[in-house]
């Protein structure tokens, strides 16, 4: 196990006192916190405890997180709120996707969760007038758009601009039902949507396995949003959907690891022998977050992910089918590295020469460029 995990893992379980480590644990624990993307809570839970005052820099340490913690929600927050009154003033309709209103609603502070952009969902016909807000309010687009969403940013602000939250042949979370059950709510004053408590519990754990589970972050996530949000109630299209049954068990037990009593029995049912699977795929997922430093994901790791998650033979076999499909009409940071040692750098250049990189076998699948 990694050096300081134990003591991070007592403490996010609730079982841990300030006396079962000395001052240099503690600093310890919280480099591997912020690490692991979850330093805020990490420290919020530290400074609850009695009896810091013996570690005088450790007080200071947690005094400078909750300050900048403070200060980036409020920086985040304003930024948000700044951008639906704006989206609002166009008549788009949007949702907003975690993010500083998530941690909110889930922790009760912004400030507990740390954030590094805004994540808008909005419909598939709005695209182009929502872009074009974005462009008129100053941000940039980092990339062109891909299957599911485009970054733009402005300074230090980043908004991830979504028509979808994954690939429709990645995973069938069907965007045009889930806009269908969206709820209105504001956010500081300003309308919005969101996602239904059901649809946005599945998000959740499919955006932790789109990341597969890399840091505690995603574990933790889970872990507040199953004590909160419901599961599909039993015979829906969600329900009854096996890749949606899938993620939410996957996710289910991801959660079980790190806070057994938070998590809920699921009503989906996934099957025996799919339990077991994703059970067994939890461990071996646990293990590795409890005892490799996280790594970047890239596409190829993201889409080799749905595949440990397939139990049948059939379903690996036409998730390879798909995951070809996706490909074909996508073009990835191989694509264009491949053409920059010819110096060609339009689109169409990069597309001539894809089909020559896929016959030899040059280069990675990983995500479009930035």
């Amino acid at each position: 196990m990694r050096p300081g995990m134990p003591l991070l893992l007592d403490l996010l379980r609730g079982q841990a006192s300030i006396h079962d480590g000395s001052e240099r644990d503690w600093l310890a624990v919280l480099d591997l916190a912020e690490q692991e993307n979850i330093l805020p809570w990490t420290a919020a839970l530290l400074r609850a405890m009695p009896d810091v005052r013996p570690f005088p820099q450790l007080g200071q340490r947690l005094r400078e997180i909750h300050r900048d913690a403070q200060i980036s929600a409020f920086f985040w927050a304003s930024a948000l709120r700044s951008i639906l009154t704006d989206f609002h003033d166009r008549g788009i309709p949007v949702v907003v996707l975690k993010g500083p209103w998530l941690t909110e609603r889930l922790c009760g502070d912004a400030a507990l969760r740390p954030c590094c952009d805004l994540d808008l969902l909005v419909r598939p016909q709005d695209v182009i007038q929502a872009e074009t807000l974005l462009a008129d309010l100053g941000f940039s687009p980092r990339r062109l758009r891909d299957d599911h969403e485009r970054p733009w940013r402005r300074g230090a602000v980043t908004v991830d601009l979504h028509h979808d939250v994954e690939h429709p042949l990645a995973f069938n979370f069907d965007v045009q039902r889930a806009w269908e059950r969206t709820e209105p709510s504001p956010f500081h004053g300003v309308p919005a949507r969101l996602l239904s408590p059901a649809d946005e519990l599945v998000f959740l754990c499919l955006h932790s396995a789109r990341h597969c589970f890399e840091r505690l972050s995603h574990v933790l996530d889970l872990t507040f949003a199953f004590r909160s949000l419901p599961a599909p109630p039993a015979g829906s299209h969600a329900e009854r959907n096996s890749e949606i049954t899938s993620v939410l068990a996957l996710g289910e037990a991801m959660a079980a690891r790190l806070d057994p009593r938070g998590a809920k029995p699921m009503s989906a049912d996934t099957g025996s022998r799919n339990r077991r699977h994703l059970e067994e795929l939890a461990d071996q997922l646990w293990l590795e977050r409890i005892t490799r430093p996280c790594a970047s994901v890239d596409w190829r790791a993201k889409h080799e992910f749905y595949l440990r998650m397939e139990t049948h033979r059939a379903r690996r076999f036409f998730r390879r089918l798909r995951h070809g499909r996706i490909l074909l009409d996508r073009l990835i940071d191989a694509d264009f590295a491949f053409a920059e040692r010819f110096h060609l750098r339009q689109r169409w250049q990069v597309w001539l020469l894809r089909p020559v990189r896929l016959l030899f076998h040059v280069g990675r699948a990983s995500p479009s460029p930035p």
